[in-house]
């Protein structure tokens, strides 16, 4: 037996039927056993209503609103969209290609994995990292959970040991960088059928607070109007629509990028490029 719920004629009222389905011959029917009421006045009475019907059970199933809760719900759409776009890339066997090393007993791709989920859903540090696992669900290939691993410290909250893998990783990314933006302008290519007529550069710079890496920071001109901190140098370069490479260079000089094997009928960008940069491109 089963509820079901009948508009009325006019469409101002529902009403409830307890309903029971039956066999005859080869056929299934189904038959009205008790006209329960109109909806509206029996919702308050649902649970006594529920738990009556099902009395002669051994092992009523009915719970109560009042005892059902949710003591945590993990986000999954955001971090199954991007395994999706991570997987379509190939980046888990460009990324494995470059390294086979194991940190924490996990590949390269699924230490990448993480950081780029939320980098795509919640951009923060690898410090507020532990919290965006905390409320993401954010699984390995083999099926375990990233968890976050707190342990404070003073000011920090997180674990040194994974901060130091988050960190570690970067470090791996940066050693086969030009492999890997080789490999996934290649996918990309492929991918979205891209024939590049045009290519534009672009660069800025930041800052440290601190006195920054020996090897980038350098005292000079700043887009932010921090001459007395130390700059560096951020380029990047768009094709058709698509991040194709960027660099990090020392902040108080001008960037030359390497020349890629690439044909192009013409290239835009903005000033503090060098003849011979343009000219590679």
């Amino acid at each position: 037996m089963f509820l079901r719920s009948v508009k009325a004629a006019n469409g101002r009222h529902e009403y409830l039927r307890l309903v029971e389905s039956y066999r005859q011959g080869d056929k299934i029917r189904q038959r009205v056993v008790l006209h329960v009421g109109r909806k509206d006045l029996l919702a308050p009475h649902l649970d006594a209503l529920v738990r009556l019907l099902q009395a002669d059970q051994p092992d009523p199933t009915w719970v109560s609103t009042e005892e059902v809760s949710a003591p945590q719900a993990w986000t999954w759409g955001p971090v199954r969209v991007a395994r999706h776009l991570f997987d379509s890339l190939s980046l888990g066997p460009i990324l494995d290609g470059i390294t086979q090393l194991l940190r924490r007993g996990q590949p390269l791709s699924e230490r990448v994995f993480p950081l780029v989920a939320n980098r795509l859903t919640r951009p923060g540090s690898e410090h507020a990292l532990a919290q965006w696992l905390e409320d993401f669900y954010v699984v390995t290939a083999q099926g375990s959970r990233w968890m976050p691993q707190w342990k404070a410290s003073r000011r920090v909250k997180v674990s040194f040991e994974q901060l130091r893998l988050w960190y570690e990783t970067l470090d791996d990314v940066l050693a086969g960088k030009p492999q890997i933006e080789t490999a996934l302008w290649q996918e990309l290519r492929d991918l979205f059928s891209i024939e590049p007529a045009l290519v534009f550069y672009d660069i800025t710079s930041t800052y440290f607070e601190g006195r920054g890496p020996a090897e980038l920071g350098r005292f000079g001109y700043s887009r932010d109007g921090k001459p007395r901190h130390r700059q560096v140098v951020i380029g990047v370069v768009m094709m058709d629509g698509s991040l194709t490479t960027c660099s990090l260079v020392i902040g108080w000089t001008r960037p030359r990028w390497a020349k890629w094997s690439k044909t192009c009928a013409g290239a835009s960008g903005s000033n503090g490029w060098s003849s011979s940069a343009i000219a590679a491109w």
